[in-house]
């Protein structure tokens, strides 16, 4: 826990460090897939890092990969309690973000899409308060655009896919959270 902690730390200390701040994302990431479950400090902490290092490299891909990779990853090992401190954040408007910047970048971005796709399924689509800021934040048009530029990206086409009807489903009859 100490180690994923230091790096958390090392994120909010040097944001404006592109390199500091893919690796230790990355680092996140991993501890989380492998075997951290991540408390509520270290949710706060990573989600505070995914905002402050998001805002610092708004058109970074290799920041945005590592960021969303970390989000997702921290998302799935924390369990229901994570996500009120992810809606808080101010964390899945991010997400929406990358989804539509890199959707129209020219550039190589099919791996950045693929780490915000991911996260943007992972951002509590079932609170209907977070759906709807994350429709009108502009994803569903992201995701359809994802989706027509990459027909041969089954894996990519498929989440976005899957993505778009999580955010379009919500609220229809699902029962509000506790």
């Amino acid at each position: 826990g100490m180690a994923v902690q230091g790096l958390v730390k090392a994120v909010k200390a040097r944001p404006g460090d592109v390199a500091v701040s893919v690796s230790a994302c990355v680092a996140v990431a991993w501890a989380c897939e492998r075997r951290v479950r991540p408390d509520d400090t270290l949710v706060a902490d990573s989600m505070a890092s995914f905002v402050m290092v998001m805002r610092a490299h708004p058109r970074d891909p290799d920041v945005a990969e590592a960021a969303c990779f970390m989000f997702a990853a921290v998302a799935k090992a924390g369990g229901p309690q994570v996500r009120g401190q992810v809606i808080k954040s101010g964390a899945p408007l991010l997400v929406v973000l990358v989804l539509r910047h890199f959707g129209d970048d020219p550039g190589e971005v099919q791996p950045v899409l693929r780490r915000a796709v991911n996260a943007i399924r992972l951002v509590g689509l079932d609170d209907s308060a977070t759906a709807g800021a994350v429709r009108l934040a502009g994803a569903p048009d992201a995701l359809r655009n994802i989706i027509r530029r990459f027909p041969e990206n089954q894996t990519l086409k498929k989440a976005a896919q899957a993505a778009l009807e999580a955010i379009e489903r919500d609220g229809a009859g699902a029962m509000p959270a506790a």
